[in-house]
């Protein structure tokens, strides 16, 4: 195994996927990881490495600012710590320490050439005729603060782990004596009765009299107060509307079309239909029955694998071995499998865009359109330069408004979430996010600095007014509280006669024995399986209880508004000999799950050979200066 490592690491093949291996790590982040003087304090040493401080800190400030972007810029570094990500962070990068010492123990090593080779084909590095541009290539690393053999070197040694990482996948297919028992466990479907009982259908609720409101309402508070509204105006620079003012002669429109004469060539491009497996078999018996009934996605169906479009391709966006054989192709014909670092790809030719360049009249408003933006973008600067320099002055918004042309957009009252009190959006919200976040983040009267949407739109927003948030009167709400009270009140009745039902059918009573009504409904689901089967009408959440339910067995669950009482009423196997779609699913799933858990296993192996201390004080301490 290891001779065909070392042998991979010279070939052409392999350095095709250091391509896209370097591609996927991205050039415009790897900076955060690499930047700056190590401090010698170490948070960690694993084997005879050390993990400083600033490396550590730089890639939890990374990894924080992937958490800001899903759950909002307000995720503080106590806030991650509790999901567990400096410990994720941590545990990383002792991973990634081992496994290069692992390698350097194998005398694994990825060829300095390969890595120029793979610098060079880095398609950002490219100037628009596709040829390696060391200006561009130079301009980018210096965005990142890396010089060429800092990049290389540091790229050099990813790769160097990712092949030892490919060592634990395996092409070979997995015997029947494996795939059989695991395919029928996961691939065997549930078909279950659904009881599905509304909570309004139950109509025997009393009428509540008045000392039972008030207690109710004295209850839950919560429920019955009135968020926090606030009165706002909103100034907005519009790009598109600066856009609208800017005039653009078609003696512009000309001059700029010839500029862009080379830009616009553009070579012949296919749209091809495409199957990638990692076995040459399989890929051969798609091909087969492909060329047989002319149709790429039935034969991929039939085999158990998905059909992918691939549009609009150029020669030069093709992987190496695919783009000749690929241009080749007559209209709908198919390919032979060919053979690429990703696998085994069957194609069929769709549609081919032949090589030119568009006409003067056909982007003509295109290019009117282009123009008036890069205009704009440039009056709207100039614009947004006197708008900070008069809120800077502290006059008033409405007349810097009036001064500049700017439209201002008035919201009486507006709560955090923004819903007004009604408990809608109001009619206009431009860049919610960034609006309700300043003004709910500044004092009565106070006028934000100026808000970039991003989208070439500056806004202020002032606060007008606070209204407090408070409880809402009892008698101005009477009847939102009767309706809550009924509500609860009709919950707890529909649970207990959803548990009913269901104690009935553990006892032996068959479905038949349930008395329909209207808002009792009984139907009959979707099959359900491990490998993708599902019922769109049942809740995601409730798949896993449900895959471990036997047949006959029973459970209620509450829902809002609804009770759902569920009891298996078949389990159908599934039989491997002739289902290839199922097997398909149960083969790829454990093709992907199966080198993860051999890699887990090593990297707990190399834990045992190398010995791994952490300095836990200085971890923590990582954390309280990014709460600073």
């Amino acid at each position: 195994m290891l001779q065909v490592m070392r042998e991979m690491a010279h070939a052409w093949l392999f350095k095709l996927l250091m391509v896209i291996l370097v591609l996927s790590f991205g050039i415009w982040g790897i900076g955060d990881i690499f930047r700056g003087n190590p401090l010698q304090d170490k948070v960690a040493k694993a084997g005879s490495k050390s993990i400083t401080v600033q490396e550590f800190s730089h890639e939890f400030e990374h990894n924080l600012s992937l958490m800001r972007r899903n759950f909002g810029p307000d995720m503080t570094a106590q806030q991650a710590k509790a999901f567990g990500i400096l410990d994720m962070t941590l545990n990383s990068m002792v991973d990634k320490t081992l496994l290069d010492q692992s390698a350097r123990k194998l005398n694994l090593d990825v060829g300095e050439q390969s890595m120029m080779d793979v610098f060079a084909a880095i398609p950002q590095f490219h100037d628009k005729d596709g040829k390696f541009d060391k200006n561009l290539a130079r301009q980018a690393l210096e965005h990142a603060n890396l010089n060429e053999q800092d990049f290389i070197k540091q790229q050099r040694a990813e790769a160097t782990r990712h092949l030892l990482i490919d060592a634990f996948s395996d092409d070979d297919p997995l015997p029947n004596s494996i795939l059989d028992p695991i395919m029928q466990a996961r691939g065997q479907k549930r078909i279950l009765n659904v009881i599905t009982l509304r909570n309004d259908s139950i109509t025997n609720v009393p009428t509540p009299n008045d000392k039972e409101l008030k207690d109710f309402y004295a209850k839950n508070p919560k429920q019955f107060t009135a968020p926090e509204y606030r009165g706002i105006t909103i100034a907005e620079l519009s790009t598109e509307a600066v856009a609208k003012d800017i005039a653009i002669s078609d003696e512009d429109i000309k001059k700029e079309y010839e500029t862009r004469s080379a830009q616009l060539e553009r070579p012949e491009r296919r749209s091809f239909l495409q199957v990638v497996t990692p076995d040459e078999a399989k890929a051969k018996q798609v091909a087969a029955d492909a060329k047989e009934g002319g149709d790429l996605a039935a034969a991929a169906k039939k085999n158990g694998l998905e059909s992918i479009p691939l549009e609009e391709s150029d020669k030069r966006s093709l992987m190496g071995g695919l783009a000749d054989p690929a241009f080749a192709l007559k209209d709908k014909q198919i390919s032979d499998p060919l053979h690429s670092s990703l696998g085994w790809h069957v194609l069929q030719l769709q549609k081919i865009i032949p090589a030119g360049k568009p006409t003067f009249d056909s982007l003509k408003d295109d290019i009117r359109d282009s123009l008036r933006l890069d205009r704009s973008a440039d009056a709207v600067a100039e614009t947004n330069n006197k708008l900070e320099d008069e809120l800077a002055a502290g006059h008033n918004l409405d007349d810097i408004a009036d001064a500049l042309k700017l439209r201002l957009i008035k919201i009486p009252a507006i709560d955090s979430n923004g819903k007004t009190p009604d408990g809608k959006p109001p009619a206009e919200l431009p860049d919610s996010a960034d609006v309700l976040k300043a003004a709910f983040g500044q004092n009565s009267g106070e006028t934000s600095p100026t808000i970039d949407d991003k989208n070439g739109n500056y806004l202020v927003v002032r606060t007008d007014n606070v209204t407090p948030s408070a409880v809402k009167p009892f008698d101005t709400i009477t009847a939102d509280v009767a309706a809550a009270w009924k509500a609860e009140a009709q919950d707890t009745r529909a649970r207990a006669e959803a548990e009913q039902i269901a104690k009935d059918l553990r006892g032996g009573k068959p479905i038949s024995s349930i008395r329909l009504r209207e808002g009792l409904e009984i139907h009959q689901s979707k099959p359900i399986s491990q490998i993708g089967d599902e019922d769109p009408e049942l809740p995601p959440g409730l798949m896993p209880n449900i895959l471990k339910m036997k047949k006959g067995d029973v459970v209620s669950w509450p829902l809002t508004e609804r009770q759902l009482v569920l009891r298996v009423s078949d389990i159908v196997p599934v039989d491997p000999d002739h289902d290839e779609i199922a097997k398909g699913r149960v083969t790829q799933d454990l093709n992907d799950q199966m080198p993860k858990e051999l890699i887990s296993s090593y990297v707990k192996y190399l834990r045992t050979v190398f010995a791994v201390e952490i300095h836990q004080e200085l971890v923590d301490n990582v954390v309280q200066t990014q709460s600073n």
